[in-house]
């Protein structure tokens, strides 16, 4: 199991985008959501914020409740606003601790090569296939979604495209630092998300949102990637 610790890849601006999504991010988490710790309003987030896919189908009869630390609605109208929130939220602290460690190592070259703004739009729709690709898997679903996996996903889908080579430092096994092309790192993750996707165990994890997100980069990241410019030298 590769975990990347660095990844040797400078860029040539600072990534202010990047920083403000792991910043948002971090935000949500313990102010929005209370850190987990404050069991109401955690609960509160999950019921309003959270994409819970039945909901967005209209697929639940009216007086439909769901528990989740305390019980909520999952019918009324489709709350279509939780196909951005759902992004920005988390499950505890390992799971935004990790999703936002790989923001933080591959963001900031997905930026550089496509710009700011352009950047952001690109995580919002990778984030929005990531949902997509898991809705489809369950229409009836009442289990709520949250986390930027899935926008990450396409993070990662955009650099083994535009980095395979890149040296990426891991942990691997027993702690053993090595260094791999970031297209053996990135395959092995997209390779693992496929293989629980079809045949592992219902562990809570939206595989299928990853695997999403991962497509909607690689054929978004060409699409969206700056112009190189060229310099024609007058005399």
């Amino acid at each position: 199991m590769f975990f990347p610790i660095y990844d040797h890849n400078p860029v040539d601006r600072k990534p202010i985008v990047t920083y403000a999504l792991i910043g948002t991010n971090l935000a949500v988490w313990i102010f929005g959501q209370g850190a987990r710790m404050v069991t109401g309003l955690y609960a509160h987030s999950l019921c309003y914020f959270a994409l819970i896919s039945g909901n967005l189908l209209g697929q639940f009869p009216s007086g439909s409740w769901i528990s989740l630390g305390g019980y909520c609605p999952v019918d009324g109208p489709p709350r279509f606003y939780t196909l951005i929130t759902h992004m920005f939220m988390h499950g505890g602290w390992l799971h935004i601790i990790g999703n936002m460690w790989y923001l933080w190592i591959f963001g900031d070259n997905i930026e550089n090569a496509l710009g700011r703004f352009r950047f952001l739009i690109f995580y919002l729709i990778c984030g929005l296939a990531a949902a997509a690709a898991q809705i489809a898997t369950d229409f009836n679903s009442a289990i709520p979604m949250v986390g930027a996996s899935g926008a990450i996903s396409g993070v990662l889908g955009a650099y083994i495209l535009l980095h395979p080579r890149a040296r990426i430092r891991v942990f691997l096994f027993f702690f053993m630092i090595i260094e791999v092309p970031a297209i053996i790192v990135l395959g092995f993750y997209f390779a693992l998300q496929v293989l629980n996707g079809l045949y592992g165990a219902d562990d809570g994890i939206a595989y299928w949102a990853h695997i999403g997100g991962f497509v909607a980069g690689l054929a978004l990241v060409k699409l969206m990637k700056k112009k190189e410019q060229t310099f024609v030298l007058r005399q």
